[in-house]
């Protein structure tokens, strides 16, 4: 049934990986393309009887307003940051495997892991300690939440390690405790450590030749502002995205510095799957 409501308008949020690639101006276009092969025969002249698909193609174009160092390493193949500066890093343990309903606090959100998830905040209960970690560092990377994705989550074994995405003693703030889940999970500390700021920063680009792109691809996802970060049932997504890295701006006196970053989404291998729509 229709229903007015279904009319959407609005401005997204662009994630790249775990990073929020800030502000746009201008608004974030997302194209299909989809190329087909018509059938013709002579009998039916110039009348096409059946028509294939032979390939589908998603881009997003997204006009970068925030031009910091970081989004310019981010969107960039072939960039590295060169700097002094130091994020800060902590870890959490799952020494023994969690149960069900044991918890731990990251940066102040309470995590429940659960042999079924239900809620916002649940994780899956793994069938070992290491595919516990391997669920939490999971659901942490995938979050939207502000205290959470302000960092980035790699996982060996059963070690859970986070790392502040900015550089600097901000990140010496971000804390770290077991929660419900006492002795079953350790941390390294209350609070991530090493955080230290840059006395110098610059980008350095090499010409990129022969850079492979589906092997650097990550996760694009646009979030309607106007939807919190912990509901995603609007959301865009591409599994796999990347873009070459062309820029365009210009230095100008009444204009803000704005350049256009061109994502183009590859299938996955195994599955064809190209984007998704929804939770």
């Amino acid at each position: 049934m229709s229903d007015t409501k279904n009319v959407k308008l609005g401005v997204c949020k662009v994630f790249f990986g775990a990073k929020d690639l800030g502000y746009t101006q201008g608004g974030v276009e997302v194209q299909v393309k989809t190329d087909t092969h018509k059938v013709n025969v002579d009998q039916f002249g110039k009348s096409s009887i059946n028509e294939y698909i032979m390939g589908r193609e998603v881009s997003v174009k997204v006009p970068l307003a925030e031009t910091t160092l970081d989004n310019l390493v981010s969107i960039m193949p072939g960039a590295t940051l060169v700097t002094d500066g130091v994020s800060a890093t902590g870890t959490l343990t799952i020494a023994t495997n969690v149960t069900n309903n044991q918890t731990v606090v990251v940066n102040g959100k309470t995590i429940t892991f659960k042999t079924t998830p239900s809620a916002t905040f649940d994780v899956q209960v793994g069938g070992t300690a290491a595919a516990s970690a391997a669920n939490l560092a999971a659901f942490l990377n995938s979050s939207l939440d502000l205290a959470l994705s302000v960092a980035s989550y790699a996982v060996v074994g059963a070690v859970v390690t986070a790392t502040y995405i900015a550089r600097g003693v901000a990140g010496n703030a971000y804390t770290l405790a077991t929660g419900t889940a006492g002795a079953s999970v350790t941390v390294s500390g209350a609070v991530l450590s090493g955080g230290t700021d840059a006395t110098y920063a610059r980008v350095e680009v090499t010409n990129g030749i022969g850079a492979d792109l589906l092997s650097i691809a990550k996760e694009l996802r646009l979030h309607p502002k106007s939807r919190l970060d912990s509901d995603k049932t609007e959301d865009f997504v591409i599994p796999l995205a990347a873009t070459a890295g062309g820029l365009k701006f210009a230095y100008k006196l009444e204009n803000e510095r704005i350049y256009d970053c061109d994502f183009m989404g590859y299938p996955d291998p195994s599955t064809g799957l190209l984007f998704k729509v929804g939770n």
